[in-house]
């Protein structure tokens, strides 16, 4: 667990209007579940000008533009490239000098304990996945391309869907300093959750992530690229169309347009091959997908994926979230997941090979016992007395900081 004093050293040097809290929080915190949209506003509002959409044979034709490279590293917490379209000065201020520090400690510890397990487990235990290479499915994923990316380091494509807005890169050169500076107290804080816990927690993303905190998931899907050592050659905006088709836009308009949403091209130094995660906030429930009319034909048009699934507040158990729960059924090669995804109900021998990871107990207190699985305890229960439940050599998910973490493969028979 990372230690709480690091954050103390870095809010205390910040001045009193750049502080925000940052409680230390147990395993029991409340994991916000993805609800239906509030009910509409019937106050006339002037509609909203909706961004102008830039015509492009192929909007995946990218050329770099490095300015998103050094704004990412910078509120990253590392240094300059030659040649940075940053003034140097950004990097002498003495706030920004500590919030390096305080989070090259913090990465380095998660590094440690959760992130080179993963990818060590994942070099033999996910290696026919990673052969295939096909794009990655992480629905409720929030901005977390962190993890995605370490399981699956050469996907051409990751998709994620969350709940909180897209957002923008911050322009540090039109920024005061007192304000870099608070704003990379908000983005310290907003990332507290994924570090110790190795998930996001809901309501916490949908505070920390307003315009006027960190402005949206792409600021962190950025550093954690840069910080996996990957270099972002350009963000994109688009709009899904009706059809399942998208269309390229001039700007961030998330918050007021429905399917809009962005890409972070990006790849490792000095190579050619150009990875691209999309990022679409998006209310996966039935009663609002049904009336998505792009989601639903993206849906349908979706190739086989790999999909990816932690820390879901168990969504896909309930019965309002069956057009989600299907197509990751009907679309995936693989599932890879925790006990929060797909019920093991769905996934019958004749049609899927199950491999067990770890430990499998009662959820955390913040769910209902009713998600507790009885027939996949069995099947734990089985398999180990077969000697065939596999070890899980880190931690990753609601029981953070335990051995009962868990951990389910299910390969597609062909």
């Amino acid at each position: 667990m990372i230690k709480k004093v690091v954050r103390v050293l870095f809010y205390s040097f910040l001045p009193v209007v750049a502080a925000i809290s940052c409680s230390n929080q147990s395993s029991q915190d409340k994991t916000a579940t993805q609800t239906p949209a509030p009910k509409a506003d019937t106050t006339k509002k002037a509609a909203p000008t909706p961004p102008k959409v830039v015509k492009a044979a192929n909007p995946d034709t990218v050329t770099l533009n490095r300015k998103y490279n050094d704004v990412a590293r910078y509120i990253a917490g590392l240094k300059q490239l030659d040649g940075s379209t940053l003034p140097a000065s950004l990097e002498k201020d003495t706030i920004w000098i500590r919030y390096s520090k305080n989070f090259n400690t913090e990465w380095a510890q998660a590094d440690k304990v959760r992130l080179k397990p993963m990818a060590e487990f994942a070099t033999t235990e996910l290696a026919a996945q990673r052969k295939m290479n096909l794009d990655v499915f992480y629905p409720f994923s929030g901005p977390d391309i962190l993890h995605a990316n370490i399981f699956f380091p050469m996907a051409k494509h990751y998709h994620l869907y969350g709940l909180e807005r897209a957002g923008a890169l911050p322009d540090l050169t039109k920024m005061k300093t007192k304000d870099v500076d608070a704003y990379l107290a908000e983005v310290y804080g907003s990332l507290d959750d994924i570090l110790t816990k190795s998930y996001f927690i809901t309501k916490n993303m949908l505070n920390d992530l307003q315009k006027n905190n960190v402005n949206g998931t792409l600021p962190l899907v950025t550093i954690f690229l840069v910080r996996n050592n990957y270099e972002i050659v350009n963000v994109k905006y688009f709009h899904l169309n009706d059809n399942g088709t998208d269309s390229q836009l001039s700007k961030d308009s998330t918050p007021t347009h429905t399917n809009d949403f962005v890409k972070v091209y990006f790849r490792h130094p000095g190579d050619t091959n150009i990875q691209v995660v999309a990022y679409m906030k998006c209310n996966m429930v039935d009663v609002e997908i049904r009336k998505n009319a792009g989601l639903m034909a993206y849906l349908a048009n979706m190739p086989v994926s790999t999909t990816y699934i932690k820390s879901a507040s168990y969504l896909l158990h309930n019965p309002t979230f069956t057009v989600m729960r299907d197509a990751v059924l009907k679309k995936s090669a693989s599932i890879v997941q925790d006990d929060t995804g797909v019920p093991y109900r769905y996934l019958p021998s004749k049609d899927w090979t199950v491999t067990l990871y770890g430990n499998y107990i009662m959820p955390v207190s913040s769910f209902p016992k009713g998600f507790f699985q009885t027939d996949l305890q069995k099947a734990y229960k089985i398999e180990d007395s077969l000697k065939q439940v596999k070890k899980l050599p880190f931690s990753l998910g609601y029981h953070w900081g335990s051995n009962y973490q868990n951990l389910i493969k299910a390969e597609r028979k062909s």
